[in-house]
């Protein structure tokens, strides 16, 4: 539970809870551009005045519904950071062995949102996260990075669209790895790069 979530009444708490998994439930029935406030207040059995009284739209429904649950994720995650500024690499595997027991406990919420008939915006939304999250702990080990000509948004960009690529092929395959592989495979990844990974040699 968030932060401010836990000076909230706990009535207000149900309500938005209600709400979420009422827009969780019918994305995959009707599709998100198709429903409407009325859907989402039948479903929860609330009315339209109890919605307003909490959000905008659906769209603010379903950003602050995506804020609260990473507001979570954002709490547990390490710093990936060793002694002398390094790159922890036991740090990192933590980080991701973080994000994917949040995917697991959240996997019905995930595979609605980033699923094959989930909500485009919200997609590039975790994206924008993961980018975010990486260029603040790269810019924190700046001084101890080896001076390379690839831009840092190429570079992040490529690491933000194959690790939600990666959450989402991981889920809607039904999680064949524990996350705690997923974690070993990933940072077998993070090493290397994915041609040598997988056995490649490179000239």
């Amino acid at each position: 539970m968030s932060k401010r979530s836990q000076h909230l009444d706990p009535r207000v708490i149900r309500t938005r809870k209600l709400l979420r998994e009422a827009l969780i439930e019918l994305i995959p029935e009707k599709g998100y551009d198709a429903i409407t406030i009325k859907d989402i207040t039948d479903r929860a059995t609330l009315n339209r005045a109890t919605f307003y009284l909490h959000y905008r739209d659906k769209e603010d429904l379903l950003d602050r519904g995506f804020e609260e649950i990473w507001d979570e994720l954002t709490r547990e995650n390490p710093f990936p950071q060793a002694p002398g500024g390094k790159l922890s690499l036991e740090a990192t595997r933590e980080t991701v062995l973080t994000d994917f027991k949040h995917l697991a406990n959240h996997a019905a919420f995930y595979r609605v949102m980033i699923g094959r008939q989930g909500v485009a915006h919200f997609i590039y939304r975790m994206q924008a996260y993961v980018y975010k999250s990486t260029e603040e702990r790269l810019k924190a080990l700046a001084p101890v990075r080896s001076q390379t000509d690839l831009p840092l948004e190429i570079a992040l960009q490529f690491i933000a669209s194959a690790y939600v690529g990666l959450m989402h092929w991981w889920l809607d395959s039904d999680m064949p790895y524990a996350p705690d592989e997923m974690a070993d495979l990933i940072l077998r990844l993070y090493g290397v790069s994915p041609f040598e990974a997988m056995g490649l040699h490179i000239e």
